[in-house]
């Protein structure tokens, strides 16, 4: 018998596609830069180069708008997913991963920005 299962949605808050020109930065020791992919209240996922080196720890989380500079820093995070992902460039030689974090607790005031972050600049449910 052939049975399919249907995968299990376990998000609890919808994601959005981010707009063009923001960013995700994991700061310290292996510092990760890369534009948003999608953004939920609860975590956010970002694509960056893969240099090949040693993979450090980050401890800062910042979100980097591109047109205004800093909009969100010292975010509380636990990274829940990282993989390399296919170029959309055959011939390119660099080397993408994207990265999936979970926010950990949030202050008022970073729930505030964040909320607002997401009506401003997303572009709808991913």
């Amino acid at each position: 018998m052939n049975t399919t299962q249907v995968p299990v949605e376990r998000r609890q808050h919808p994601r959005f596609k981010a707009a063009e020109g923001v960013f995700a930065a994991l700061v310290n020791h292996g510092s990760k830069l890369g534009q948003i992919k999608d953004i939920s209240k609860m975590g956010l996922s970002f694509r960056y180069i893969d240099h090949g080196g040693p993979a450090g720890e980050a401890s800062e989380l910042k979100i980097i708008i591109g047109s205004g500079g800093l909009y969100l820093d010292k975010l509380p995070f636990t990274k829940v997913a990282d993989f390399q992902v296919r170029s959309e460039h055959s011939f390119s030689s660099l080397k993408m991963r994207q990265i999936g974090l979970q926010f950990g607790e949030l202050t008022r005031q970073q729930r505030i920005r964040l909320e607002n972050f997401i009506q401003m600049h997303t572009i709808g449910e991913a």
